[in-house]
C-alpha cells in the first residue's frame, strides 16, 4: 500500500504523528475491504477512489474524464490564454491532476498558461518550466504567508487574477520575461 498519508498528510497540515496514525488505520481498513489500495485511481479524491473500488466501482482517470466531457481541449485550443488551480501546485500536481492534463492542452495548441495556487513549490514550478512555459502565482507568497492567505482568500485570488492578467497581457503582446 502506498503510504498516502505520508504523501499528502504533510500538505493539508498533519503532523508527523498524525501520518502515522492515518497510516495505521488506511492499512487496516485495507485488511477489512475487498479492494487493492494499490490500483490505479485509489487514492484519488482523498481515497473516495479506494472506497468505490470497495462497493465495485471501476475507476477511470478523473481530470482526463472531465475533460473529454466538458470539451476542454477545443476551449483550450480556442483559447488567449489559459489559468488553472491547485491547493498547493507541486509535483503531484504534474503527476494526472488537473494542471498537468491542462498544461498538456495548452502546450499541444500553443496557449500560455499560468495556475494560481494556495502555494507553489518551487520543484514542481521548474519541473514544469523544463518541458513547457508556465507562471504561477502563490496567495502564501502573495500574502505573506499561508495564515495571512487563508484568512483573507478572496483577496488573494483577485491579486493573483490581476498579476495572471498582467501577465498574460505582456505574453500576448509578446513581452514576457520568459
Amino acid at each position: 500500500m502506498a503510504p498516502a498519508a505520508a504523501v499528502f498528510g504533510p500538505q493539508k497540515g498533519a503532523s508527523e504523528e498524525d501520518v502515522e496514525r492515518f497510516d495505521a488505520g488506511l492499512e487496516r481498513l485495507a485488511e477489512l475491504l475487498d479492494a487493492d489500495p494499490d490500483s490505479p485511481g485509489a487514492g484519488a479524491a482523498g481515497g473516495t477512489g479506494f472506497g468505490l473500488l470497495a462497493l465495485g466501482a471501476r475507476i477511470r482517470p478523473g481530470a482526463v474524464e472531465i475533460a473529454r466531457t466538458i470539451g476542454l481541449t477545443e476551449a483550450v485550443a480556442g483559447a488567449d490564454f489559459v489559468v488553472t488551480g491547485e491547493g498547493s501546485f507541486d509535483t503531484q500536481s504534474l503527476a494526472g491532476k488537473v494542471p498537468s492534463i491542462v498544461f498538456g492542452m495548452a502546450d499541444a495548441a500553443g496557449v500560455p498558461v499560468g495556475v494560481i495556487a494556495g502555494r507553489v513549490t518551487p520543484d514542481a514550478l521548474q519541473l514544469r518550466r523544463a518541458t513547457g512555459e508556465v507562471e504561477a502565482w502563490s496567495l502564501t507568497e502573495l500574502a505573506g504567508g499561508a495564515d495571512a492567505a487563508m484568512r483573507d482568500t478572496e483577496r488573494w485570488l483577485e491579486v493573483a487574477a490581476a498579476r495572471a492578467a498582467e501577465w498574460f497581457g505582456r505574453v500576448g503582446a509578446g513581452q514576457s520575461e520568459r
